[in-house]
């Protein structure tokens, strides 16, 4: 099936790890859309920078806003206050990475 990139930037004030953004990931999808929208969404992160806090995340290309919407949702990461952007959403990962925040 055929996938979309979103570049998504992580503003926080603590330094957090790729597992517990990953972890809030899943917990926001899972929290709104319940187990067969996580599948049918099918969020994976592909790479994360800490240097820029940004991140490639990808999903099936029908749940684009689906996947905005959860990470929009993300507010707290293990006691962590979060905000999650989404700078740029591309059919391939080459085209997220001209676009790349530095």
């Amino acid at each position: 099936m055929p996938r979309r990139y979103l570049l998504v930037k992580t503003l926080y004030d603590r330094a957090l790890t790729d597992q517990q953004f990953h972890d809030a990931l899943n917990t926001s999808v899972h929290t709104h859309f319940g187990d067969i929208g996580f599948a049918r969404i099918d969020p994976r992160i592909i790479k994360s920078d800490q240097t820029t806090s940004t991140s490639i995340v990808s999903c099936e290309k029908s749940a684009v806003r689906e996947l905005e919407s959860a990470l929009a949702l993300i507010t707290d990461c293990e006691g962590t206050p979060v905000t999650v952007l989404v700078l740029a959403v591309s059919g391939t990962i080459k085209g997220l990475r001209k676009r790349r925040v530095r």
